[in-house]
């Protein structure tokens, strides 16, 4: 029988199937068709489909929780998929909330089924999904080659706002970096996560974030005043997905001129991030002594050789050139478009 979210279409005489995702029911068809898809990207990172769908079923209790409070955690991985005759899942997209925004992702198409439409189909599905929802905005990524994709999604009236490059570093040269020292006048100290803090964190974000990423992406204050469950619940649920972080403020004259954090991963397929926000004024200063703090972090307390992963919006220049001088390697350079409601 068919359900209300199910539906049928037909391509060259073959009927197709498409319905709402479940999660338990198609992971591992769905993780087999992104391990197809997208082959060459996840090699590249050292990444795996399971390793990501492992940490977000660590995660599900906890969403569930705090879907008490809030809807919104209920549908932080919906999605829709279609099957052909024999059931197997040959296109999926998923599709869920972000805080602030709703995020559209892996969207797949077995390549004998390309140019047909699916992705089309998935992705205004998706949209609609959201909207139903209450959604005020939706953002998808595009690799920056992807040209069939990126006009796809431009005809859905998507804007490019910003673009990201994520680079590598390679654990046979995480070894080889150096620990350099911060400049005179500057402090360096774990994160205290207090009010005053979290608004200097909110503030600087306002200040690195360039207007027309915010345009789509207010820089949200809720990111840095969390609720105080969230913020219980959060060192637990970093210990079901087997990840190891510290947090740093850096501080000049009492202002807070940058922040960053080290991920350490102790799961294969999941390699580790670092992530750093440093104020325009100070970045030729910081980046170097900053990047190579975080990896001797990493250094120091990593179990498996796995990736080092960093993000880059493509027009810092600063970092992308101290990352190279380490031996980080472009994996990928994304577009970010997004799509109001």
């Amino acid at each position: 029988m068919k359900t209300k979210s199910e539906s049928k279409m037909e391509i060259k005489n073959e009927e197709l199937t498409v319905r709402e995702w479940d999660f338990k029911k198609d992971v591992e068809k769905v993780s087999s068709l992104l391990e197809v898809v997208f082959e060459n990207e996840l090699q590249s990172k050292g990444l795996s489909v399971k390793a990501f769908f492992d940490e977000y079923k660590a995660l599900l209790p906890f969403l569930k929780f705090l879907g008490i409070f809030s809807s919104n955690f209920k549908h932080s991985l919906d999605g829709f998929v279609i099957e052909n005759q024999n059931e197997e899942i040959i296109a999926s997209v998923n599709v869920g909330f972000a805080l602030s925004y709703w995020e559209i992702a892996m969207v797949a198409t077995h390549p004998v089924y390309r140019r047909k439409g699916l992705a089309r189909m998935l992705v205004t599905r998706a949209i609609e999904h959201a909207k139903n929802l209450g959604a005020k905005m939706c953002a998808l990524e595009v690799l920056d080659i992807n040209e069939p994709a990126y006009n796809l999604y431009k005809s859905l009236n998507f804007i490019h706002y910003d673009s990201v490059t994520r680079k590598k570093l390679e654990p046979k040269n995480l070894e080889e970096i150096p620990f350099i020292e911060l400049p005179e006048g500057y402090l360096l100290s774990e994160i205290k996560r207090n009010k005053k803090t979290n608004q200097a964190r909110y503030e600087l974000d306002l200040r690195v974030t360039p207007e027309e990423v915010q345009a789509f992406h207010p820089v949200n204050r809720k990111k840095y005043h969390r609720p105080i469950l969230i913020r219980m619940i959060r060192p637990v649920a970093r210990l079901f997905i087997k990840m190891k972080s510290k947090h740093w403020t850096i501080y000049k004259e009492d202002k807070l001129v940058a922040t960053m954090s080290s991920r350490v991963s102790s799961k294969e397929g999941s390699p580790h991030r670092i992530d750093l926000m440093i104020d325009t004024n100070h970045r030729e200063n910081l980046v170097e002594p900053l990047l190579t703090y975080c990896l001797d972090y990493i250094k120091k307390n990593k179990i498996n050789e796995q990736n080092t992963i960093i993000e880059l919006r493509s027009s810092e220049t600063e970092y992308v050139k101290v990352s190279e001088k380490y031996n980080f390697i472009d994996i990928e350079t994304m577009h970010l478009l997004g799509l109001k409601l």
